[in-house]
């Protein structure tokens, strides 16, 4: 007796096997094709005979070359954050100083305090702020200019030579290909060639369109070598001429160390240094030693030197004043 459900079950069992099978042989031939790309990648000879196309000194340069761009990747990242810290350092800087001192009050009479002083005095004082500015945008300007831009000029030439390298591989793999496709088609004309005494009608027939066949293939092949060796030695001249290019990276180095030192220099410039300055609203008791007033222009700069009537007796004390207005008393030694 006739049962539908039985039938449909059948059915469906075996659309699911025929399925699973076709997936398999799918991926069995996914997996044969990718193993016989990565073998001729990596140049594994195929065949006994069969030797692939070498590209061997374009790739040894590129792999230093890969390398070398991996350090100026970091150099380049570490330039770009000098920029930000010094943009941001002296702006801080320069807000500091336009902020006001605190004052010193007293109370007033009224109950009120009173400050020493009517207005507040700027922490820069003389600064000139606006230099800090200046700079931080001069050094950034010159940072790109001068040593960013050669960086990235490198680095898109480094690309632009990846994507040649990408299509010589590909280029490669075709041409070795086609030379097993000339290797199979001259093995299969001797094998004709050889069984000729036995079929010999068929044989010239078979003979004739193999040949003809592997005439074709050949072109195609000589076609695709011209290529792939124009394209290698193009590649092979960019290669050597990025190498090249490498060895001014030192200097481009020395000129952002340059480069960011006449910025701090320009920076250090803007405080005015030049003259001394003195707390006025110390008092004697807080330690500091009473100092005759002299001339601006009788001390230096990096390291002032004065004398007074010593408590040590008639040798007299060396006072020696530094930029911090830290003073230091300790008794002379002997001339």
């Amino acid at each position: 007796m006739f049962d539908p459900t039985i039938t449909a079950s059948t059915t469906w069992h075996g659309c699911v096997q025929l399925r699973y099978r076709c997936t398999m042989r799918a991926a069995d031939g996914l997996l044969a094709f990718g193993a016989l790309q990565a073998k001729q990648k990596w140049h594994l000879s195929l065949e006994k005979n069969f030797r692939a196309t070498s590209n061997a000194r374009n790739e040894a340069m590129w792999h230093e070359a890969t390398t070398f761009a991996n350090h100026l990747r970091v150099v380049e990242k570490e330039l770009a954050q000098w920029q930000r810290d010094i943009e941001s350092s002296f702006t801080n800087i320069r807000t500091i100083m336009l902020s006001p001192l605190p004052r010193v009050y007293e109370e007033g009479h009224n109950g009120q305090a009173v400050p020493s002083e009517p207005e507040p005095t700027m922490v820069g004082g003389d600064v000139q702020v606006e230099r800090l500015t200046t700079a931080a945008q001069q050094t950034k300007k010159r940072l790109d200019i001068e040593v960013l831009q050669p960086v990235k000029q490198w680095m898109v030439a480094y690309r632009t030579i990846g994507e040649r390298m990408k299509r010589l591989e590909a280029l490669r793999l075709e041409l070795d290909s086609r030379r097993r496709t000339v290797a199979d088609l001259q093995g299969r004309c001797e094998r004709v060639r050889a069984n000729l005494g036995t079929t010999r009608a068929r044989g010239e027939v078979d003979m004739e369109i193999t040949l003809r066949k592997m005439q074709h293939k050949e072109d195609k092949m000589q076609r695709t070598a011209s290529q792939f060796q124009e394209m290698e030695q193009t590649v092979y001249n960019s290669l050597f001429t990025l190498i090249k290019d490498t060895s001014v990276l030192r200097d481009y180095a020395a000129a952002a160390l340059l480069i960011i030192n006449e910025c701090f220099s320009t920076a250090y410039a803007s405080f005015n240094l030049e003259q001394v300055q003195y707390s006025t609203t110390a008092p004697a008791a807080a330690g500091y030693p009473e100092l005759n007033k002299y001339e601006s222009s009788k001390y230096e700069t990096k390291g002032l030197e004065k004398y007074e009537s010593s408590k040590y007796g008639n040798e007299p004390a060396k006072v020696m004043v530094s930029h911090d207005d830290q003073y230091y008393d300790y008794q002379a030694q002997a001339y």
